[in-house]
């Protein structure tokens, strides 16, 4: 834009500069690791009328995504099977990931698993 007096940035289609930015340079922060991004460009002028978005310009942030909290789950084992935590072959129930025997797949045995890492889940107890 012709006499641009600032530009917004935006990634993956969200504004994330809070103010106007006047350098030609912007540092993104609170970006994830092993995550992927897009980034546009807007210049506005001096009322703060945005013009056409630029070209996206995309990248992937170094490093691996870290595993979600730890989470545990109380249930049947045929609940468990049912919400994808556990598979079931020959009459018995395993955590998926770990494949550990959690016993009968019935709705009388309950287990507790505890998720450590994506679709891996562990017999254990949470505090």
């Amino acid at each position: 834009m012709t006499g641009a007096a600032s530009y917004n940035v935006y990634r993956n289609a969200n504004k994330t500069n809070a103010l106007p930015v006047y350098a030609t340079t912007f540092t993104d922060s609170g970006l994830q690791p092993g995550t992927a991004y897009t980034w546009t460009v807007r210049a506005a002028d001096g009322n703060g009328v945005e013009g056409a978005a630029s070209a996206p310009a995309g990248g992937t942030t170094q490093g691996t995504t870290p595993p979600p909290t730890a989470t545990c789950t109380t249930a049947t084992n045929y609940a468990h099977v049912a919400a994808g935590r556990a598979t079931t072959a020959g009459g018995y129930t395993y955590a998926k990931g770990s494949g550990q025997n959690m016993g009968l797949y019935n709705v009388f045995y309950t287990t507790t698993l505890k998720m450590t890492g994506t679709n891996y889940y562990v017999i254990g107890t949470c505090p």
